[in-house]
């Protein structure tokens, strides 16, 4: 199963966040319904810092506005810089996906597609993320929820660590994120039925009622 968000106002957000900086590796499953946005499959953000709708945030983006459909390991900071890595190929609407955004450092994000189609981003964020407070799925989880998905988002993963290449291949095979590097995988939920999340102890929240839909099997 997977949840199915409308590209309108539903998301899955928990006023916490498992981690705070970098490294930190962010992984899920994606179909799109749509490819002429720029959304956000999943973030970690900071709801204090800025504005309203300039906080920070590490985020893994489907973006549609770009040639090729590419998906991207997204770092804005709270100067309003944005820095991110570009995947090298795109995805396809109504095809399940595996993207993968591993922030090694201040000056280092990778993306990852399908576990290939990698580029990797080096400028130096020009100022360190405020505090980071709140996970999301479906949207950038600001204090104004923006960029909220067109589609279905499953097998959830954050880890306090960058995954290697060979990780994030396995998880693009079908590998469930509880069976690489477990010991620093700090948030898990797959959103099979439910908003449990298998690992990290976050409450979750269905804003707007997003449904329940069939995804494939992963193998365990």
């Amino acid at each position: 199963m997977a949840y199915d968000f409308s590209g309108f106002n539903q998301s899955a957000t928990s006023t916490s966040a498992p981690v705070t900086n970098e490294p930190l590796t962010i992984a899920a499953r994606f179909k799109s319904d749509v490819n002429n946005a720029r959304t956000a499959i999943v973030s970690v953000c900071d709801t204090n810092g800025g504005v309203a709708g300039d906080q920070p945030f590490f985020a893994l983006v489907e973006d549609g506005t770009k040639a090729g459909d590419p998906i991207c390991a997204t770092s804005f900071n709270r100067n309003g810089n944005t820095d991110e890595a570009t995947s090298t190929s795109g995805f396809t609407v109504g095809t399940w996906h595996h993207g993968c955004a591993v922030f090694t450092s201040l000056s280092s994000r990778t993306v990852y597609l399908d576990g290939g189609s990698s580029a990797t981003n080096t400028t130096l964020l020009q100022s360190r993320l405020q505090t980071i407070d709140k996970t999301a799925v479906g949207c950038l989880g600001r204090s104004t929820n923006a960029a909220f998905y067109n589609g279905q988002v499953a097998e959830v993963g954050i880890w306090n660590a960058a995954l290697t290449a060979a990780e994030i291949a396995s998880l693009a095979r079908g590998m469930t994120c509880d069976k690489v590097r477990p010991q620093s995988l700090v948030f898990y939920a797959p959103l099979v039925r439910d908003l449990t999340d298998q690992k990290g102890g976050l409450t979750i929240t269905n804003n707007n009622s997003a449904t329940v839909a069939n995804h494939p099997r992963v193998y365990a």
